[in-house]
C-alpha cells in the first residue's frame, strides 16, 4: 500500500481457510493479517483508555488487543441436526427446502423483506424475546452501521466544508487562468493558456451556474458549453476539445449514490468528477504546457491552501491520489522554471523536455481510468494515462486489484476479460472460495489471470495492519479480511464449512458494495477496455457471531474518527439553535459505533474461548442491541434532510467504454439468518440480519441511482442473485 505523507490539515481531516475442492493453480496463501500492536499516524493518537473514559460505564477491552485462542474452546454445535430437537423451529415458517439447509448446515439464510438491519433485533412480534427467542448478532449488522456513519460523514463534509473549498479553487484559479490567457495571447503559449482557462471554466460551470455566468468570459463560455452539456447529460464518450486526441467517458458524471440527495451535492459531484478525471497527458507538448499553466494559475491565485486541505482530507478518508498532481508537479516545475513560473520560461522547449523527463521518472497511475483507444496493450498503458489531474481520484487496493485482473493485463486480443468481479477482490485478499467460484465461471482461464492473482496475493502479504489503517478505506478492507481469509483453528466447525465460508463471502461483498457506494466519486474506477438493565428472561440465550476481528476493526476505525474530531475541536457541542450541531451528531454516531463494536468483539471472543457471557451481556443483547444499532443510524442521519427509508443501494465499480458496459453491485432487502446454537435448555434457533448481494452488467449510459434501484427492489424486479448462495440460501 502506498505510503501517505502528512500535509496541510483541514479542520475536519481525520476524519479520520478452507480451500474448497479443486484449486486449478497453486496460489500463494495469504497470511491472515494481525491487529497492529499500536495504531499511530499523522491523524490519530490511539489511546483507548482515554477514549473509554468518555463512556458512562466500564468500557470494553481495547479492540486492538483482541487475542484468539490457539484452538476453538466454545460449545457452538455443528450439523447435521435433527430439527425435532431444536427449539423455536415452528416459529420461523421455514419451508422444506429451507429446513433441509438448516438441518445440513446448522444455519440458513432466507428472504427477509426487511428495510433496515436493526429491525430483526427489535421485538417486532415475529421473534418474541419474552418467549425465549434469542438473537444472533451478525458482522453484517455492524458493517452496515459503519457504512451509514461513513457515508453520512462524507455527506456532511461535502456539504459543509468541501464544496466551498473546491468552489474557491475553481473560481480563483479560473480568474488567474483567464488573466494568464490574456497575457499569453499572440504568443506560443496562447493555446495552452486557453486550455487551462477553459478547464477551470468548465469546472466552475458544473459547480455553480450563477458564478459561471457572471465571471467567465463569453467567448470561453461558448467554448465550454458543449463540455458542460455533455457532463450534465452524463452519457457518451466524447472528445475534450482543448486536449489533443483525448476522450472522456461522460457517463461517469451521472450523480449517483448519496449525490442525488441535494442540488448542491449533484453539482459537487459533477465538478469533482471533472477535476478528478480530466488528465493533461504528459506525452503531448500542448497538454503538458497546459498542465503547467493550470498549475501556475492555481498557485498564483492563492488557492493552494484550499486545494491541499481537500486533498489531504480525502487522502485520510479514502487513500492517496493515484495520479500526478500539484504535489508532484509544483516542486519539479519550480526547480526547472523558477519559483514564480514566469510565462516566458514556460515557453522554453528545452525546459519542457527536461520537465517531461522528470515527470516520466515519477511513479505512474496504477488504476487506469482514462478512456484509451481500442487495441491499447499493457505496455502502452503508462504513456496513455500518465499526466496531471488537479484532484486525482484515489488509489485503493481493491481498485488496483480489479485493474490487474482485466484486459490488457489479463486476456489477449479477441479473448479479453473486459470487466472484473467482486470475487476478484475477495480472492486477492485471500479467499480461496472466491477463487474457486471464479475458476468455475471460467475467469481464471484467461491469459495471465493466475499470474496476476499470485502477484496480488504476494503484495497483500506485504501489507501490515498499520499499513491498512493509514486511511479509513484501507481499514475497512482489513475489517473484511477475517470474513474472506482466516485460519481454521480458533473458530467453531460451523464456520469452517463451505456453506459458512460462502455466507462470509456474501457478507464481505455486501459491505464492499457499500464501501464502493460511499466512495464512488473519489475512488479510481478501473477500466478495461453495551450498559442498561431490565427484566431478564432466564431461557433467552443470545450469540454474537464468533468472528471478533471483524468487530474489533470496525471499533478501531470508528474510534479513530472520534479521536481525530476531538483533537481538532471539530465536534464541539453547539446548541445555539436548540439542537446539537451536525458535526457533534456525526461524532456521536462514530463514538457509539466504536463502543458497540468493541463490546461485540469482546463477546465474540468469549465465545471462541468458551467463556459464558455474563447476565448483563445477555440482557444487553436481548433488550438493547437493536436500539443501539438503530441509534448509530439515527445520529448519523440527522445531517440529512430526507434519510433513506431502506438500506438497499447500488453502485458501479468498473467500466468498459469500448463495449458500453459497466459492472454494478448492490444490496437489496435485508435477509434473515437462522443459526442453531446451544442453550441451557438445549438446541435452539437464533435470528439475525444479513446482506443480500447482487452483481450484474449494465449499460454504461444507464448507471443506476439508488432511487431507481430501490423502486426495483420494492417491485421485486431484480437481477438474479449469485448462484453460489444456494449453499446457504433458499427462497
Amino acid at each position: 500500500m502506498r505510503k501517505t505523507l502528512p500535509g496541510l490539515l483541514l479542520l475536519v481531516m481525520l476524519l479520520f481457510s478452507v480451500p474448497t475442492a479443486l484449486m486449478q493453480v497453486d496460489l500463494p496463501p495469504v497470511t491472515p493479517v494481525e491487529n497492529p500492536d499500536t495504531f499511530q499516524n499523522s491523524y490519530v493518537n490511539w489511546d483507548w483508555q482515554a477514549f473509554g473514559e468518555m463512556w458512562f460505564s466500564e468500557p470494553p477491552p481495547d479492540p486492538l488487543t483482541i487475542e484468539l485462542p490457539d484452538a476453538y474452546m466454545g460449545s457452538l454445535p455443528s450439523g447435521p441436526f435433527d430439527l425435532s430437537q431444536v427449539r423455536f423451529l415452528d416459529d420461523t415458517n421455514l419451508d422444506d427446502a429451507q429446513r433441509a439447509l438448516l438441518a445440513q448446515n446448522g444455519f440458513v439464510v432466507v428472504p427477509g423483506g426487511i428495510d433496515q438491519f436493526e429491525d430483526p433485533y427489535r421485538n417486532d412480534g415475529t421473534w418474541d424475546i419474552y418467549s425465549g427467542h434469542g438473537y444472533w448478532v451478525t458482522t453484517d449488522s455492524l458493517l452496515h452501521a459503519l457504512y451509514v456513519a461513513f457515508n453520512n460523514l462524507l455527506n456532511f463534509l461535502e456539504t459543509d466544508e468541501l464544496y466551498a473549498r473546491v468552489h474557491s479553487v475553481a473560481l480563483e484559479s479560473y480568474q488567474s487562468a483567464f488573466a494568464q490567457y490574456q497575457a499569453a495571447q499572440g504568443s506560443a503559449l496562447e493555446a495552452p493558456a486557453h486550455a487551462a482557462a477553459l478547464y477551470y471554466a468548465v469546472a466552475l460551470g458544473l459547480l455553480d451556474a450563477d458564478a459561471y455566468a457572471s465571471t467567465v468570459d463569453p467567448a470561453l463560455q461558448a467554448d465550454a458549453a458543449s463540455l458542460i452539456d455533455a457532463a450534465t447529460a452524463a452519457e457518451g464518450r466524447l472528445d475534450v476539445s482543448f486536449l489533443p486526441s483525448y476522450q472522456e467517458d461522460f457517463s461517469q458524471y451521472k450523480p449517483r449514490g448519496n449525490y442525488t440527495s441535494s442540488d448542491l451535492l449533484q453539482r459537487y459531484f459533477r465538478g469533482m468528477m471533472w477535476l478528478g478525471r480530466i488528465t493533461f497527458l504528459a506525452r503531448d507538448d500542448a497538454s503538458l504546457q497546459a498542465s503547467l499553466l493550470a498549475l501556475r494559475a492555481m498557485e498564483q491565485s492563492g488557492a493552494v491552501a484550499d486545494w491541499a486541505a481537500v486533498s489531504d482530507t480525502l487522502t485520510y478518508l479514502i487513500g492517496p491520489t493515484d495520479n500526478l498532481g500539484p504535489a508532484e508537479y509544483l516542486p519539479l516545475a519550480q526547480s526547472i522554471y523558477g519559483d514564480d513560473l514566469p510565462l516566458e520560461a514556460l515557453a522554453d522547449a528545452g525546459r519542457l523536455a527536461d520537465f517531461r523527463a522528470q515527470v516520466q521518472a515519477l511513479p505512474g497511475p496504477r488504476i487506469n481510468n482514462v478512456v484509451r483507444p481500442i487495441g491499447t496493450v499493457a505496455e502502452e498503458l503508462d504513456d496513455s494515462t500518465r499526466g496531471f489531474r488537479l484532484f486525482g481520484q484515489r488509489f485503493t487496493f481493491d481498485g488496483y486489484a480489479m485493474q490487474r485482473l482485466i484486459y490488457p493485463n489479463v486476456g489477449d486480443a479477441g479473448s479479453e476479460r473486459a470487466l472484473p468481479s467482486g470475487l476478484d477482490v475477495a480472492a486477492a485478499l485471500g479467499s480461496d472460495v472466491a477463487y474457486d467460484l471464479l475458476a468455475e465461471q471460467g475467469d481464471t482461464s484467461y491469459l495471465n489471470y493466475d499470474a496476476n492473482m499470485s502477484g496480488l496475493r504476494e503484495e497483500v502479504n506485504q501489507i501490515s495492519g498499520a499499513d491498512w489503517l493509514e486511511n479509513i478505506y484501507g481499514g475497512w478492507l482489513m475489517a473484511l479480511q477475517p470474513l474472506w481469509n482466516r485460519s481454521e483453528q480458533p473458530y467453531p466447525s460451523l464456520m469452517n464449512t463451505d456453506a459458512w465460508r460462502l455466507r462470509d463471502l456474501q457478507a464481505g461483498l455486501g459491505s464492499w458494495a457499500e464501501l464502493k457506494h460511499a466512495t464512488v466519486l473519489y475512488a479510481a474506477q478501473p477500466m478495461g477496455g453495551l450498559g442498561g438493565g431490565g427484566e431478564y428472561v432466564a431461557d433467552t440465550t443470545n450469540y454474537v457471531e464468533p468472528n471478533p476481528l471483524v468487530f474489533s476493526r470496525i471499533a478501531v476505525i470508528a474510534a479513530s474518527v472520534v479521536q481525530g474530531l476531538d483533537a481538532r475541536g471539530f465536534a464541539v457541542q453547539d446548541f445555539t439553535n436548540g439542537e446539537p450541531s451536525g458535526s457533534s451528531m456525526i461524532r456521536e454516531a462514530f463514538f457509539r459505533l466504536s463502543i458497540l463494536s468493541a463490546q461485540m468483539a469482546d463477546m465474540a471472543n468469549k465465545h471462541l474461548w468458551g467463556i459464558p457471557l455474563t447476565d448483563e451481556e445477555q440482557i444487553f443483547l436481548k433488550y438493547h442491541f437493536g436500539e443501539s444499532l438503530w441509534y448509530v443510524r439515527y445520529a448519523s442521519e440527522l445531517v440529512l434532510a430526507d434519510p433513506p427509508t431502506m438500506a438497499a443501494l447500488v453502485t458501479d465499480v468498473a467500466s468498459n467504454p469500448d463495449a458500453g458496459t459497466v459492472l454494478q453491485v448492490g444490496t437489496g432487502y435485508v435477509d434473515y439468518i437462522y443459526v442453531v446454537t446451544d442453550s441451557p435448555q438445549g438446541l435452539q434457533l437464533t435470528r439475525g440480519s444479513v446482506y443480500s448481494y447482487y452483481e450484474f452488467v449494465n449499460d454504461i449510459d444507464s448507471r443506476l441511482t439508488d432511487e431507481a434501484w430501490r423502486a426495483s427492489v420494492q417491485a421485486g424486479e431484480l437481477p438474479p442473485r449469485p448462484a453460489w448462495i444456494s449453499a446457504f440460501f433458499a427462497e
